[in-house]
């Protein structure tokens, strides 16, 4: 199977799971987002890594604390909606519906939905096993 075939299987599977709740935090306000692991597997041919697939749904207006994820590459895809990357020392990405980006491992970011309306994001993680999949940071200076 291609990846692009794979990608496509597992956002087919994103349709049918179901789901649970992460908070977002900024400035003390907490918003709900939704969050469904799709797949949780070792990875094949890279002994200590493992690849995790998600779908997230963000409400409008919901700021996620600056994070990084550890050792981890992430492909971000916008199912629905527009969102918006920041990173540290970057200018803002606003994505919509349809576009992707590629985050390498440990650079600081943090995502805004600032639309009136919820956004859907298909990520997929490849970290290495034993080490969590996301950790809070201070924001950039």
């Amino acid at each position: 199977m291609t990846m692009r075939a794979a990608i496509i299987c597992i956002g087919v599977a994103a349709c049918i799971a179901g789901g649970s709740l992460v908070l977002a935090r900024e400035g003390g306000d907490h918003a709900e987002i939704s969050t469904e692991t799709l797949i949780e597997q070792a990875l094949a041919g890279a002994d200590g890594q493992e690849v995790v697939a998600q779908t997230y749904v963000f409400p409008a207006g919901v700021v996620l604390p600056w994070h990084i994820h550890p050792d981890a590459h992430e492909i971000a895809y916008v199912l629905e909606g527009d969102f918006t990357f920041e990173r540290a020392g970057a200018p803002p990405r606003e994505m919509k519906a349809g576009e992707a980006d590629y985050l390498p491992p440990n650079v600081v970011h943090r995502g805004l939905n600032t639309s009136g309306q919820p956004v859907k994001l298909f990520v997929v993680r490849i970290k290495p096993k034993g080490k969590p999949l996301v950790e809070e940071v201070p924001p950039p200076q």
